[in-house]
């Protein structure tokens, strides 16, 4: 009889929905009181002074995970970090450095601490940009401070690549200062007929949803040009001091190529055989990952990828065929890919 064991691997990983795209996933798990600037990729463009890594972590729930590393502090100074975004093509196929069109994502969680003189201008805290393109900025996300007055309040708002306040869409809801919020853009370059997306702390149920399944956007901003033509860079920026934010803090960055692998869930799976032969497995979520099998769990264990490229993150579920083929285990486990 087929002996079977099934075991999910939980880490801080997740994966692309499409080819070529890129990915990242920092929790900022660097020492903490540390610069930024130097470690993971990243690099300080602006200003004289890097975001600094400080201990603890902002919770999302139903998130996967929904807490982890430390998170980042900036304000009250200019200043721009950027992080370029490995892509698949450079992983598959050892063409390094490229940056590609389309349709890219990407989520946060913050917390302002001080709104300094932050004004009701505002300003854009992330953005998506490109090694090509340093001075335009993808799918802006805008903090500025509540016009209506609202004590330590301020609103969010998002643009495609322009900077005018005609082309912000914002948020009438008051967000205060000490509250978490967690955010979801959706960005396509190069076209302008292309709307950028935001979501404000989507319902936790829609996280993982599958490809065209998200919910209704937040905010849409369909006015102004586009002119990032392709994005290989995700971007950290405060433009000045004065007006500026005295202190935010920054956690859980995650890039990539649709709805589920921005809002990646814990994957939990059910195993059943079918037809005498086969293992039908079945997981919650719908992160691109390898399906792997090994013969036993004794140290060093050997685990084998069932597929040869990590599988669709349109589907969630995997039949092993013919896997009573020998009479040794099965031991089955999920592995979130990603590009880095």
């Amino acid at each position: 009889m087929l002996r079977q064991k099934m075991f999910v691997l939980l880490p801080s990983l997740f994966a692309s929905a499409q080819i070529f795209a890129v990915s990242v996933y920092d929790p900022f798990s660097y020492p903490v009181g540390s610069d930024l600037a130097g470690q993971g990729g990243w690099v300080l463009t602006a200003g004289t002074t890097s975001p600094k890594v400080q201990a603890g972590s902002l919770a999302v729930p139903g998130l996967m995970p929904a807490t982890d590393g430390n998170t980042l502090v900036f304000g009250n100074s200019q200043m721009e970090v950027r992080r370029f975004m490995k892509n698949e093509a450079e992983v598959l196929f050892g063409t390094p450095g490229q940056e590609f069109n389309g349709q890219y994502w990407y989520s946060l969680a913050f917390k302002v601490t001080d709104l300094g003189s932050l004004d009701t201008n505002g300003d854009f805290i992330a953005a998506f940009s490109s090694t090509n393109q340093t001075t335009e900025y993808g799918g802006r996300l805008y903090l500025r401070k509540d016009p209506l007055g609202a004590a330590n309040g301020y609103n969010i708002g998002v643009s495609k690549d322009s900077s005018a306040a005609v082309d912000i869409a914002w948020s009438s809801t008051v967000y205060l200062v000490g509250q978490t919020n967690f955010v979801v853009c959706r960005y396509h370059t190069g076209d302008t007929a292309e709307d950028t997306l935001l979501w404000i702390n989507p319902d936790p149920s829609t996280y993982g949803a599958a490809i065209g399944s998200e919910p209704p956007p937040t905010l849409t901003a369909s006015t102004g040009l586009n002119l990032l033509a392709t994005v290989g860079q995700i971007v950290l920026h405060q433009a000045s001091a004065n007006p500026g934010l005295a202190s935010i803090v920054v956690d859980e960055i995650r890039v990539e190529g649709q709805w589920p692998n921005v809002t990646p869930i814990p994957l939990t799976m059910s195993i059943t055989q079918t037809n005498g032969t086969d293992v039908y497995m079945s997981w919650g979520g719908h992160q691109n990952l390898f399906i792997q099998q090994a013969t036993n769990l004794s140290p060093p264990v050997t685990w084998s990828n069932l597929n040869s490229f990590p599988n669709s993150g349109t589907i969630n579920s995997y039949t092993a065929t013919n896997a009573t083929s020998d009479p040794v285990p099965k031991f089955f486990r999920l592995v979130r890919w990603y590009a880095e």
